[in-house]
């Protein structure tokens, strides 16, 4: 077991995340024809930060299919760790 690859696959992961996050708000935000800037304070909100989340996290799973498929299963424990992380931590916020 490579730490070295897991804790990549995890930033990875996280990079991912916000940017599913980012894509996301900023396409509802252009359909409902808000300005950039507020689109920007939303993406940063945390009003509805765990929908926008569970919405970006999906663009996570190319990335560990990719990592499987190349036989770099360390890369995908990391990226597969981000996303159990992220929804502890959204599912603990949510209480």
């Amino acid at each position: 077991m490579n730490k070295k690859a897991i804790i990549i696959g995890f930033v990875i992961g996280l990079i991912t995340t916000f940017i599913g996050i980012s894509i996301y708000t900023l396409f509802i935000g252009i359909k409902l024809d808000i300005s950039m800037s507020e689109i920007a304070n939303k993406i940063v909100s945390t009003s509805v930060l765990g929908k926008r989340a569970s919405i970006g996290v999906l663009l996570n799973l190319p990335v560990f299919y990719y990592f499987l498929n190349k036989k770099k299963e360390d890369y995908a424990k990391g990226v597969l760790i981000a996303i159990v992380i992220i929804a502890i931590i959204f599912i603990i916020n949510k209480f």
